[in-house]
C-alpha cells in the first residue's frame, strides 16, 4: 500500500496544470515538465481565499496613525489641497484651475465627495485629505488584485501582487500621499480589469462600458496617457487574439461612444463657461505630443524600476531554461487559453511605449509599476527552492546595506567614512541635513534586524513567510518613516513639509483661467507719464521733439487715437 500511495503522489505530481481564460486549471497529458506548483505553499493556499481582506488589514497598518495624529504634507501635497481650496472658494468645478495652478478635475471632485461624508459621520475636517490618500491607495490596491483575477491569475498570484505591491518602496508611501497619482492609477487599473474581462466574451454589457468609461474618468484625473492606454491595450488584445470583429459589437460600439460623450461633455461644459483660457494651457502642459519625444523620455521606466526594488531582481531568479524553453508553445496558447496573460503583456509594453512621450512621469511611472507587479506576482509563485533562496537572500542583503547606510548618516565620522568609500561627496547643506536627522539611526536599526528576521526565513526554506515577513517589515518601515523621520524633517527649512492648516488660501478669489493674465508692473503702460525730476527734466525735453512732450491742455491729448495710446494693453 505504501508503494502505492507513493507511486500515485508521484503520478499526481508530474502533471502540469495549464490556466484557461476563466481562471481555471486542467490537467495535461504531458508529464515530463515540471509542475508550476505554488511556492507559497499551504500558508497562500489558506490566505488566497481571503486575500482582499489580509490586504485591507495591511493598508489599515500603514495608515491609522494618519488618522490619530499631526499629518505633514510636501510641497506637490500642498499644492494639490490648495488647488482644492481655492476651487472650493471660487466655485469653479470645471476649471480646478485658478491663478497660475493646472490640474485635471476628477480628484478635486474627489475630495469634493469625500468633505460631505466625512461631515455626515461627524469626523473632523482635518481628515479629509489623510483620507483621500488612503482611499486612493486602497482603490488602487484592489484594482491591481482585480485585474489579476480577471487575467485568469489564481487567487495565490493575485494575493503576491498585493503583498508585492504593499512591499514596494514607492507604493507603500503612496497611501501617505495626498495627490492625484494614486486616484489616476486606480481608476486606469480598473479600466483595465474591465476591458479585459469584456473583451474576452462574445457579449459583455456591464463590464466592457464600465471600462471605457472609467478610461475617461482616468484621463480626466492624471492626463492622456490614462485615457489613451486602456484604448490602445484593448485594440492591439484584439490583433493579438484575432477577433478584430469584437471590436464592432455593439456593447463595444456603445463603451466608446460613452467614453467620446464623457470628454465630450466635459469640454463642452468649458466652451460654454467661457474656460477656453484652461483649455489652452492644458494643451500647452499636459497634453500628449507624439514627437519629439521630451528629453528625459526614460524618467518613467527608471522611477518605476526603482520603485519595484528589490522585486525586480525577480528577474534574474527566474528559471530563464525552462522559460525559454516553454516560449513558443506559451506564445501559441496565449492567444486562446491564457489571453489573460496577453492581455496584461500587452498593457505593460503599450505603456512602456506610451511613457517615452509623456509628460507626467510620476504618476505613469506609478501606473507602470503596478502593472509589473501583477506579472512579477505570478513569477514569483513560480520560483524554484534555488531560485527563491536567491531572491529573498538578495532581499535581506538590501535591507542589510539600506539599515547601515541610515545608521552611518546619523553620525559625523561614519558619514564621512561611507561617502568616502562610495566615492561620492555632499553639498555643505546636505551633509548638515542628513547629521539633522537623529532619528535616523533609529530607523535603520529596524532595517538591520529586518535583514535579520528576513535571512532566517530564507534559511528556513519558508519562501511563503518570507513574503509575508516581508509585508510587515514593509509595515514597519513605513511606520518608522512616518512616525519619526517626518517629524524631524518638520524642522529642517529646505523639506519644506507643512501641516494642512498652514496651506490657506487668500482671501480673495483668483481671476479664473479664461480671463488674460494681467502684464506686470515694468510692462505696464502708466496711464499719466510720471512728473520729470528736477534736475534731470530740462535735459529730455530740450532733447526730445516737441511732439514727444505730451501737453495736458492741447487738444491733441484728448483725440481717440492718443486716448487708445494712452490706454494700458490687456
Amino acid at each position: 500500500m505504501t508503494q502505492e500511495k507513493v507511486e500515485s503522489d508521484e503520478a499526481e505530481h508530474a502533471a502540469v496544470f495549464k490556466e484557461n481564460g476563466t481562471g481555471e486549471f486542467k490537467a495535461s497529458e504531458k508529464t515530463d515538465e515540471k509542475p508550476a506548483t505554488p511556492s507559497g505553499g499551504d500558508i497562500f493556499q489558506t490566505l488566497g481565499k481571503a486575500g482582499p481582506l489580509l490586504l485591507l488589514a495591511l493598508l489599515a497598518a500603514h495608515v491609522w496613525h494618519g488618522f490619530v495624529g499631526t499629518v505633514l504634507y510636501c510641497p506637490p501635497e500642498a499644492d494639490s489641497i490648495l488647488l482644492y481650496k481655492l476651487t472650493a472658494q471660487s466655485g469653479q468645478w470645471l476649471v480646478t484651475a485658478p491663478g497660475d495652478m493646472v490640474q485635471w478635475p476628477v480628484f478635486t471632485w474627489f475630495l469634493t465627495l469625500l468633505a460631505p461624508l466625512l461631515t455626515h459621520l461627524d469626523l473632523a475636517r482635518n481628515l479629509l485629505f489623510p483620507a483621500a490618500a488612503a482611499l486612493g491607495a486602497l482603490l488602487a490596491l484592489f484594482a491591481v488584485y482585480g485585474l489579476s483575477r480577471a487575467a485568469g491569475f489564481g487567487a495565490q498570484a493575485a494575493l503576491a501582487t498585493g503583498l508585492i505591491l504593499l512591499c514596494s518602496p514607492v507604493f507603500a508611501l503612496m497611501p501617505h500621499f495626498t495627490g492625484p497619482e494614486t486616484l489616476g492609477a486606480a481608476l486606469l487599473l480598473l479600466s483595465l480589469a474591465c476591458i479585459c474581462r469584456g473583451l474576452q466574451k462574445e457579449r459583455d454589457w456591464l463590464s466592457l462600458p464600465a471600462g471605457f468609461l472609467l478610461a475617461a474618468l482616468a484621463g480626466l484625473c492624471s492626463g492622456l496617457f490614462h485615457a489613451l492606454l486602456p484604448l490602445l491595450a484593448g485594440f492591439l488584445f484584439l490583433v493579438w487574439t484575432g477577433k478584430m470583429r469584437r471590436q464592432r459589437a455593439p456593447d463595444a460600439i456603445a463603451g466608446f461612444t460613452l467614453f467620446l460623450l464623457c470628454l465630450t461633455v466635459w469640454l463642452g461644459c468649458l466652451i460654454y463657461t467661457n474656460s477656453t483660457g484652461y483649455v489652452r494651457y492644458l494643451q500647452q502642459n499636459l497634453f500628449l505630443f507624439p514627437w519629439p519625444p521630451q528629453d528625459s523620455w526614460w524618467l518613467p521606466l527608471a522611477f518605476a524600476g526603482a520603485g519595484l526594488v528589490p522585486w525586480i531582481a525577480l528577474v534574474i531568479c527566474v528559471s530563464w531554461n525552462r522559460v525559454l524553453l516553454s516560449a513558443l508553445s506559451d506564445l501559441k496558447t496565449s492567444r486562446a487559453e491564457r489571453a489573460g496573460t496577453a492581455f496584461v503583456w500587452i498593457s505593460l509594453l503599450a505603456g512602456c511605449v506610451l511613457s517615452l512621450v509623456s509628460p507626467e512621469t510620476e504618476s505613469v511611472a506609478l501606473c507602470l509599476l503596478c502593472l509589473a507587479a501583477i506579472l512579477l506576482g505570478k513569477a514569483l509563485l513560480r520560483l524554484s527552492a534555488l531560485g527563491s533562496r536567491i531572491f529573498y537572500g538578495i532581499t535581506a542583503l538590501c535591507l542589510l546595506f539600506a539599515g547601515l547606510a541610515l545608521t552611518a548618516s546619523g553620525f559625523a565620522f561614519s558619514l564621512d567614512a561611507l561617502t568616502h568609500a562610495l566615492s561620492f561627496t555632499l553639498a555643505p547643506e546636505q551633509r548638515e541635513l542628513l547629521l539633522s536627522l537623529k532619528t535616523a539611526p533609529i530607523v535603520g536599526t529596524i532595517c538591520l534586524v529586518a535583514a535579520l528576521v528576513l535571512a532566517r526565513f530564507v534559511k528556513r526554506g519558508m519562501p511563503g513567510g518570507a513574503l509575508l515577513a516581508c509585508a510587515l517589515i514593509s509595515v514597519a518601515l513605513t511606520q518608522s518613516v512616518t512616525l519619526l523621520l517626518a517629524p524631524a524633517l518638520e524642522a529642517v527649512p529646505q523639506a519644506q513639509l507643512r501641516r494642512a492648516d498652514d496651506i490657506n488660501p487668500k482671501q480673495a478669489s483668483p481671476a479664473p483661467m479664461a480671463k488674460p493674465a494681467e502684464p506686470p508692473d515694468s510692462a505696464r503702460i502708466p496711464e499719466q507719464p510720471p512728473a520729470p525730476e528736477q534736475d534731470a527734466g530740462q535735459g529730455m525735453q530740450e532733447a526730445a521733439p516737441p511732439e514727444a512732450v505730451p501737453k495736458e491742455d492741447s487738444p491733441a491729448t484728448s483725440s481717440p487715437e492718443n486716448q487708445r495710446q494712452e490706454q494700458p494693453s490687456p
